[in-house]
């Protein structure tokens, strides 16, 4: 059924490509960029929260406050001739010599036969979905951090085949449709999936009176199906509005019920609203309201601290393992419940300050009305060089999301250079 969705999805978009022939020259272009990340942080650990007594079960007697210093290379290369691209983009983390990682994030290559129509092969980001720190309908985009949404982050191994089609007249000023492709996630001894784990996505789009419209479908190789749209509308010059619905059908949901890992199977819905003004002052805000469909209600979260603390308080190696092995494989977001508010306010300049923006950032619970608050400075003395001090801190009662969080506070400071 899956193959003949994407045979469906993907022939058509090759046959409105003949249309129209590219026309672009052969000319061939070669580009490097990226960027040094050097980042120093200090934490100030809760060590009477559940989470850090498991995750430092083993490291008795370490001080409350704990820095880390590490740096993350990116390097990208796009190279361009006629009608084909390539793209690559790799990160790497290096704590020490003992300490290091290599990522690659992107590399995928590019066919454009015709001006609106376009095959790429590779690993790929995607980004669907109108939300700024939350994404409902993001099913093929990375697992999106809310504390710092633009973090760049690693693809997925795709195909996808992209139409796009703009009109010169009538309501409806441009359409785009997206078929993907994607191989299994769970492989045998790390090389070899099963093609039956094979999954296929689209996207629709229409630009549609001044309104940006998104449909999507995601069929998934574990029986369950997704379907989502995304809308986005200029209200005024200033203000835009923008929301996401989800529904995933026979998904799976997870929470502890007495001590043991319960799983409920049914279909979820997950949504968004968000606004993004700018006022005269230059000052951008962003406000938006996120129902996570999958997260826990309020006892069953207080249900999940309380398996965690029996745990510890059980203390062998094998309860301590295995309570981590659940915590971090079927409770791992970071929004494990489901009613949250997110507001960021962002001043360029303020008191004619060159150079100098201040943003300032929460993330709050509804349910528990616990939050995390932050304060970003960044200072871009030149071009291609920024600084970057990140103050954090979560508020809450000790059984509440945030409170219970294992880091109380921490103040970053990154310096990044560009190149």
């Amino acid at each position: 059924m899956k193959f003949w969705l994407a045979y469906l999805l993907i022939v058509p978009l090759f046959a409105f490509s003949q249309e129209e022939f590219d026309s672009s020259t052969n000319e061939k272009k070669l580009e490097w960029s990226g960027n040094l990340d050097v980042k120093y942080s200090l934490l100030q650990m809760s060590q009477t929260s559940p989470a850090y007594q498991l995750q430092f079960y083993s490291s008795k007697n370490i001080s409350r406050y704990l820095s880390q210093y590490r740096i993350e290379p990116y390097l990208n290369a796009e190279y361009k001739s006629g009608s084909v691209g390539f793209f690559m983009k790799t990160h790497a983390t290096y704590f020490s010599d003992e300490e290091a990682t290599v990522d690659l994030f992107e590399a995928y290559a590019r066919y454009s036969p015709t001006l609106n129509t376009s095959l790429q092969l590779g690993k790929s980001v995607y980004n669907w979905g109108k939300g700024y720190a939350f994404n409902p309908v993001g099913y093929v985009n990375p697992l999106k951090d809310p504390e710092n949404p633009e973090l760049a982050q690693a693809g997925i191994l795709s195909a996808n085949v992209e139409y796009i089609k703009s009109f010169s007249s009538g309501s409806l000023q441009t359409f785009a449709a997206q078929a993907l492709i994607i191989p299994a996630i769970n492989t045998i001894n790390n090389r070899f999936g099963e093609a039956k784990y094979t999954d296929v996505a689209a996207k629709f789009y229409f630009l549609l009176l001044d309104t940006d419209i998104d449909l999507m479908i995601y069929q998934g190789s574990r029986s369950y199906k997704k379907y989502g749209f995304d809308v986005s509308r200029n209200i005024k010059e200033n203000l835009e509005f923008h929301t996401e619905f989800s529904l995933t059908r026979n998904a799976d949901r997870y929470s502890i019920d007495n001590g043991i890992l319960n799983r409920e199977r049914g279909d979820i819905y997950s949504y968004l609203f968000g606004i993004r003004y700018l006022s005269e002052w230059n000052t951008t805000v962003i406000a938006e309201y996120y129902r996570n469909g999958f997260g826990m209600s309020k006892n069953e979260f207080e249900s999940y601290q309380d398996y965690l603390l029996r745990s510890i308080a059980i203390g062998t190696p094998d309860a301590i393992q295995q309570t981590l092995g659940i915590s971090q494989t079927y409770f791992k977001s970071n929004t494990l419940m489901r009613d949250y508010l997110y507001v960021k306010l962002t001043q360029p300049e303020p008191f004619d300050w060159l150079y100098f923006t201040p943003s300032i950032y929460t993330i709050y619970n509804l349910q528990d009305n616990s939050f995390l608050l932050s304060a970003n400075f960044t200072y871009k003395p030149e071009t291609n060089l920024e600084f970057i001090l990140w103050h954090t801190y979560m508020f809450g009662k000790d059984d509440s999301e945030f409170g219970s969080r294992q880091i109380e506070q921490k103040v970053e400071l990154w310096m990044r250079a560009y190149f």
